[in-house]
């Protein structure tokens, strides 16, 4: 079993072995929940990387997949929104498996592990990335920091000067967490016409698909189709080239919720019937993106705002708990755990100010 030295997981570990997270179980069953991955790896890390952070090792998966089978009930997106529209309970405990993105080794790592465990999982796919056609756009910044010779980069965006350090391995790293959130600010178009800018300043090209270190590339359609025969994973739409939706103009959201839809159909024959936001947070969508969603057909769609989904929830923003770095922290937020001791500081809390 594998414990990631991070707070979060020791902190999880503490409220499973309390017991803590045993009782919200029982206190929560009738909340399901849903779990976000996107890819999974042999190893922990691979130089060629600056962000693993995406990528979990798969022998930690696999101690997810197996605490999920013994004491939770796995079911399908489809299961959640048939429930939901009928008005119907779901199973206690049930638990929803999602992967962002589409990469090749949800097919090579945790397919397999699906289907040992006889669990479900909904694989919501950039179609551009699985056609091979458009590389994921953060892939592009990560190779490019990695991957040139500069030491030293000053970088004009949105007004400021951001001085970029790519001395180091670890300064590299340092230098995309400060530039990822201002490209995030950008328009859609701004944005690709920064990575473009970004990849000549650095004296590096836009890599191809098959130049991809092994954790970056994509799932094939074959693969996908596969999969879905097994009856262990189904297909959701996660954009065409992975864009923010809320910064882009109404023509080009529309076409990529569009064209998502009609690569999936074409692909995999059937209609799609979930969505995620691509990045997925509160700011990420707008009233206009979730109706384009439902308007194209989809009968749901996740955000990464993390939360339990309850009888109130919305369907069209269903809350998702982000990647688990252990088996600890996913039996934490699975059970509610990290919720109930949420709920008992703020009683305290209440508690204390009436005295």
């Amino acid at each position: 079993m594998s414990l990631a030295l991070h707070p979060r997981s020791i902190k999880a570990a503490a409220l499973v072995g309390s017991g803590l997270a045993s009782f919200a179980r029982t206190r929560r069953s009738t909340e399901a929940s849903i779990l976000t991955f996107h890819g999974l790896s042999e190893g922990n890390g691979d130089p060629a990387i600056l962000d693993w952070a995406l990528h979990l090792p798969v022998e930690v998966f696999r101690d997810i997949c197996c605490m999920l089978a013994k004491d939770y009930r796995v079911i399908s997106m489809a299961e959640l929104i048939d429930a939901r529209t009928r008005g119907t309970t779901l199973p206690a405990n049930s638990v929803v498996i999602t992967f962002d993105d589409g990469y090749a080794s949800n097919y090579e790592l945790a397919y397999p592990i699906l289907q040992e465990f006889d669990l479900h999982a909904t694989l919501f796919v950039t179609t551009g990335f699985l056609d091979g056609d458009d590389m994921l756009w953060f892939q592009r910044v990560d190779l490019a920091l990695g991957r040139t010779r500069k030491e030293l980069l000053d970088w004009q965006i949105n007004g400021r000067t951001l001085r970029l350090y790519l001395g180091t391995r670890e300064l590299r790293q340092q230098s995309l967490l400060r530039l990822m959130p201002e490209l995030k600010e950008l328009t859609h178009s701004e944005l690709l016409s920064e990575v473009d800018r970004l990849e000549e300043a650095l004296g590096v090209c836009e890599p191809g698909i098959d130049e991809l270190p092994k954790a970056l590339r994509p799932l094939n359609w074959e693969m996908a189709f596969d999969m879905t025969l097994s009856g262990h994973v189904d297909i959701g739409g996660h954009t065409h080239t992975h864009p923010i939706l809320s910064r882009c103009d109404s023509m080009t959201m529309r076409a990529e919720i569009a064209t998502c839809r009609n690569r999936i159909l074409a692909e995999i024959g059937e209609l799609p019937v979930a969505f995620s936001y691509p990045n997925g947070g509160e700011d990420d969508y707008t009233r206009e993106t979730l109706l384009l969603v439902r308007e194209t057909g989809f009968k749901a769609a996740c955000t990464t705002v993390s939360g339990r989904v309850d009888e109130e929830v919305s369907m069209f923003q269903l809350p998702r708990y982000g990647s688990p770095e252990s088996v600890w922290e996913a039996e934490a937020t699975v059970s509610g755990a990290f919720e109930t001791l949420k709920d008992w500081r703020k009683n305290c809390v209440k508690a204390m100010a009436m005295i």
